[in-house]
């Protein structure tokens, strides 16, 4: 019986397609589809996600009163993943607006005793770009991130960040290309062999 392929799937904050994140995104994806595996992106500006409303303080007990918008159709996405890519710009001293909405609407899933085993044991890349040259700008994107992995009991499998401020401008850094499609390579090479030593 053939092994199920590695299922890959990129989260792209931005608004902007064709943008810094997104080419980086794109450029990890082709090092996983080397690598053999399945891989698919979703653009969460195209989607419509509220913001989170008021839950329950005990997460395996909480509802998502907003679960009518788009939210759902994504996290079942979401769940299906061997592999996540989360991709955003730094905003604000923060991932953009659209990827804190579907952070924050986890919530009322990650914990709630039908979906916590479909979150754990998925594999984590970060990526994200800022227009400063201070490489300290990124620690807001990988430090919630790293903690967010850890809370979803995944694998943090490493993240890659390109100081660059116009649109598109990575395409000019070929260093940064070259980093992002070997970790999506390391990266589906990695989960396969999670889960092969979970099988045995």
């Amino acid at each position: 019986m053939s092994q199920r392929k590695t299922k890959v799937l990129a989260l792209l904050g931005s608004p902007r397609k064709q943008g810094n994140t997104d080419i980086m995104a794109d450029e990890v994806l082709e090092g996983a589809r080397a690598a053999g595996a399945n891989t698919s992106k979703v653009y969460l500006d195209d989607y419509h996600v509220r913001p989170i409303a008021e839950v329950a303080d005990n997460s395996r007990q909480r509802d998502d009163p907003r679960r009518d918008d788009d939210f759902p159709l994504l996290l079942e996405r979401f769940l299906s993943a061997d592999i996540v890519i989360w991709s955003t710009p730094v905003y604000w001293q923060g991932p953009s607006a659209q990827m804190k909405c579907f952070l924050d609407r986890m919530s009322s899933y990650f914990n709630h005793p039908e979906y916590v085993e479909r979150f754990r044991g998925k594999g984590h890349i970060v990526l994200y770009a800022f227009g400063r040259p201070e490489q300290e700008h990124g620690d807001w994107i990988t430090r919630p991130m790293k903690l967010t992995v850890e809370v979803l009991h995944g694998i943090y499998l490493g993240d890659i960040c390109a100081s660059v401020y116009q649109k598109g401008k990575v395409r000019q850094m070929p260093e940064i290309l070259e980093a992002c499609r070997q970790l999506g390579a390391d990266a589906v090479n990695a989960i396969r062999e999670q889960k092969d030593r979970s099988h045995k």
